[in-house]
């Protein structure tokens, strides 16, 4: 599989273009995920896997989230490095973010996105205190 990033709430942002010419330098194809396909397998969106499965066919309940994620799928972990490096260097946050990984390549976004939101807020308060 190709080393991929898949970006949520991004598309058409400052930070989502900085992210995209990051990801693009270092080879990585850049997708932007969009809200109808948070119910498919994070791992089949970063195959590309999306194009028979429609929303109406899975549920009728709208889930969904605002905050802005990704998940980054990289070659090695010297690719992950270096994004991560890069990312630093210009000065890009994202607090939410996540690699993926066998454990997590079948979650759809909302659950991933749920879970990476509590780790996030567990580490915060570790932290604060």
């Amino acid at each position: 599989m190709r080393q991929t990033v898949l970006c949520y709430n991004l598309k058409g942002t400052k930070k989502g273009r900085k992210l995209g010419m990051i990801f693009s330098y270092l080879g990585f194809k850049v997708r932007h995920i969009l809200p109808e396909e948070y119910h498919i397998p994070v791992g089949e969106l970063a195959e590309g896997k999306t194009d028979a499965k429609t929303k109406s066919e899975e549920t009728d309940g709208e889930e969904s989230f605002t905050d802005e994620m990704l998940i980054l799928c990289p070659a090695s972990e010297a690719s992950l490095d270096k994004a991560l490096f890069m990312m630093r260097k210009e000065k890009v946050q994202m607090p939410l973010k996540a690699v993926l990984t066998p454990s997590n390549q079948e979650w759809d976004s909302v659950s991933l996105h749920d879970e990476i939101l509590k780790e996030h807020k567990a580490m915060s308060d570790k932290k604060g205190n």
